[in-house]
């Protein structure tokens, strides 16, 4: 059972009739009131899922193709060392099947099982599980998979040794609420764009600039005269104007107007670094690392 080859019935995509679920439902609403950005969003999705498929524990990645980049969460909190031994094991043995990989073309709209790939014997036989899985008590695991432009989302539901596998009902809601969440995560996307500063614009626009220069760009963006930046950061009005001079060379702008419309515009996906590190004055001491009850 254990090849990449052998499927799952094309049937898990959970039937119309069997969608009227009114905890279901009630999570599908709780999810989009809450209008988190990508910092509130793992913490929303963390208690919709344990309580929605009777999780012991849910994870949250993210990854950010053009960077390389990922963020990776749970729901409990957990000994560093030891997760970062499961996540090494995890990333030698994670091109064994493609369950493991999280490809979105293999996932699909479904969600999948452990136990739709292995039985129990051929599970704790497999390197994966000995080395990432089990040292941790983790035992039983369901995932969804999403990819929209760069970004990979991998929503996955675990049970500790003891408890049996997720049912087809809990699959069933799970691939049911996958749709909700995708749009929750682009939903959270613009909230987090939106939520970004001039300056943080101009930051992700032009990494060469310096702190200064950007607070300098900042009072041009808002219509300030030269005389009026030197009086408000109290310096002389030759240095303000070697830093304007130095932001046109950076920026390749000459002109007043061309940096107002830089600070004031949300720059284009393919320009911008993982979304979830941006806008530091947009999350910061404010928003405390996610964590929730499994």
């Amino acid at each position: 059972m254990s090849d990449d080859t052998v499927g799952v019935a094309e049937d898990t995509i959970t039937p119309k009739s069997k969608l009227h679920d009114a905890e279901l439902a009630d999570e599908i609403v709780a999810l989009y009131e809450a209008e988190p950005d990508l910092i509130g969003l793992p913490a929303v999705l963390f208690d919709g899922v344990a309580r929605l498929i009777d999780a012991d524990v849910v994870t949250y990645a993210e990854f950010h193709q053009p960077s390389g980049d990922f963020r990776s969460l749970l729901s409990v909190e957990d000994d560093p060392s030891r997760r970062g031994a499961a996540m090494a094991a995890f990333a030698r043995h994670m091109h064994s099947h493609a369950f493991w990989r999280h490809d979105p073309a293999f996932y699909g709209e479904r969600a999948l099982r452990e136990s739709d790939f292995f039985t129990d014997e051929e599970y704790i036989a497999l390197p994966i599980a000995q080395e990432a899985f089990l040292p941790s008590n983790a035992r039983r695991m369901m995932a969804i998979v999403m990819q929209h432009q760069d970004y990979r989302l991998v929503i996955g539901g675990h049970r500790v040794i003891g408890r049996s596998s997720f049912s087809d009902s809990q699959r069933n809601r799970l691939e049911a609420y996958r749709p909700h969440v995708l749009r929750s995560y682009l939903q959270a996307r613009q909230r987090t764009l939106a939520a970004l500063t001039p300056v943080d614009r101009l930051r992700i626009a032009f990494p060469a600039l310096t702190p200064r220069q950007l607070e300098v760009a900042s009072w041009i963006a808002r219509g300030k005269a030269n005389e009026d930046i030197a009086t408000i950061l109290g310096v002389g009005i030759d240095t303000i104007k070697a830093h304007v001079k130095a932001i046109h060379a950076k920026i390749g702008a000459d002109g007043r107007l061309a940096i107002a419309v830089i600070a004031h515009t949300i720059l284009p996906f393919a320009r911008l670094p993982p979304l979830w590190r941006i806008g530091q004055g947009a999350w910061g001491a404010d928003h405390p690392r996610p964590t929730a009850r499994a």
